[in-house]
């Protein structure tokens, strides 16, 4: 993984301006992982994904992220400090064993039925097929198609689904965080579940749009193009922006 320049992150974010969270992830490796085409991101698990967009974003924005919610109970705003690191997440063993024949696949053994469970962990591909799915009924039953090659013809009981939910989030326990949160105002406290690829990318807004702005004054100021002043290294226009403002 390389750190992306000024003026490739710009044009990530101008391009993924109409995307989806998901193909908007995709974009950010894209963007900075040389040693992985298209095809590899899209089918990394989940969290493989998130753990390389934690790694870019300690990169881009350093250690520490800032939270923001707001709260279930009484609508006040609530925030929390978040080192990236504590984010990451280790695989856990013993949730479906991998396959013999094909490591991608896993083997969950659901206590009450005889046939074993084969599947294997969601990815990109998926997140971008159920952008179609009408509701959330809708999207788990695509999921669930996508993710388990197999049944043998037959439905896959409410057991087995709530078991195989529980073997793909504890293979791959970096999708299912959870931040918490206490209001300062009601003391309630919840956990909502955390979107990596969301929270990077409107950081990432946040910070093209001071950009745009330092860009825009700089350019009326001395008349250099966008490129000349993206070339320069954030502490030196920085400089040059105080100049301006002396």
């Amino acid at each position: 993984m390389h750190t992306p320049s000024a003026s490739e992150l710009l044009q990530t974010w101008e391009r993924g301006a109409e995307s989806s969270a998901a193909a908007r992830g995709l974009r950010l490796l894209d963007t900075s992982c040389e040693d992985l085409d298209m095809a590899s991101l899209l089918a990394l698990p989940l969290g493989r994904r998130d753990a390389l967009l934690l790694d870019l974003r300690k990169r881009l924005f350093g250690r520490w992220m800032h939270g923001v919610a707001c709260c279930p109970a009484c609508g006040a705003t609530a925030e929390v400090d978040l080192d990236v690191d504590s984010l990451r997440q280790e695989d856990q063993a013993g949730a479906g064993t991998p396959d013999a024949d094909d490591i991608s696949i896993r083997v969950l053994h659901v206590s009450g039925h005889d046939e074993p469970i084969r599947f294997r962990l969601p990815d990109s591909r998926d997140l971008l097929a159920m952008q179609a799915s009408e509701d959330a009924a809708g999207a788990r039953r695509l999921l669930l198609q996508r993710c388990v090659p197999d049944t043998g013809g037959a439905p896959l009981t409410d057991d087995m689904q709530f078991a195989l939910a529980r073997a793909m989030a504890d293979a791959d326990p970096q999708t299912d965080l959870a931040l918490a949160f206490t209001c300062p105002d009601c003391r309630n406290q919840w956990e909502p579940m955390f979107d990596m690829a969301r929270f990077l990318w409107q950081e990432l807004h946040a910070w093209a749009l001071r950009l745009l702005r330092d860009v825009d004054t700089l350019a009326r100021s001395y008349h250099w193009s966008e490129a000349d002043i993206l070339a320069m290294s954030p502490r030196r226009r920085q400089a040059y922006l105080e100049q301006c403002v002396s």
